[in-house]
C-alpha cells in the first residue's frame, strides 16, 4: 500500500507539473494569440496606407502627365511666337527700310520740285 501511495504522489506531481506546464502553454498560446491579433490589425493598417500611396501615386502621376503635356504644348507655343517674332522683326526691318527709301524719294523729288519751282520764277 505503501508503493500505491507512492506512486499515487508520485502521478499527482506528474499531473501537477503537467497542469502547470499547459497553464503555461495556454498563457503562451494566448499572448502569441493576441500578438497575431495585433500584427493583423497592423497588416490591415499597413494595407490602407499602400492603397492610398498608390492612389496618391497614381494621382501625382496624372499631375506629372498633364503638367509634362501642358510643358510640351506652352513649348511648342513659345516656339511658334518666337519663330512669329522673327518674321515681324524682319517685316519690321524691311518696312523701316522702304519707309527711309520713299523719305528719300520724297526729299528728293521736293527738292526738284522746289528747283523748278525756282526756275519757273526766273521765267
Amino acid at each position: 500500500m505503501e508503493k500505491f501511495k507512492e506512486k499515487l504522489a508520485l502521478l499527482r506531481a506528474e499531473i501537477d507539473g503537467a497542469n502547470t506546464r499547459a497553464d503555461e502553454y495556454t498563457a503562451t498560446v494566448k499572448q502569441l494569440e493576441g500578438e497575431h491579433i495585433q500584427k493583423d490589425h497592423e497588416l490591415h493598417s499597413l494595407q490602407s496606407k499602400v492603397k492610398l500611396l498608390e492612389k496618391q501615386l497614381d494621382k501625382t502621376e496624372a499631375q506629372i502627365q498633364t503638367a509634362s503635356t501642358n510643358f510640351q504644348e506652352a513649348d511648342l507655343r513659345v516656339e511658334q511666337l518666337e519663330k512669329k517674332t522673327t518674321q515681324l522683326e524682319q517685316d519690321l526691318e524691311a518696312a523701316e527700310k522702304r519707309n527711309e527709301e520713299l523719305k528719300d524719294l520724297y526729299k528728293a523729288a521736293k527738292e526738284e520740285m522746289e528747283e523748278l519751282e525756282r526756275q519757273l520764277e526766273g521765267v
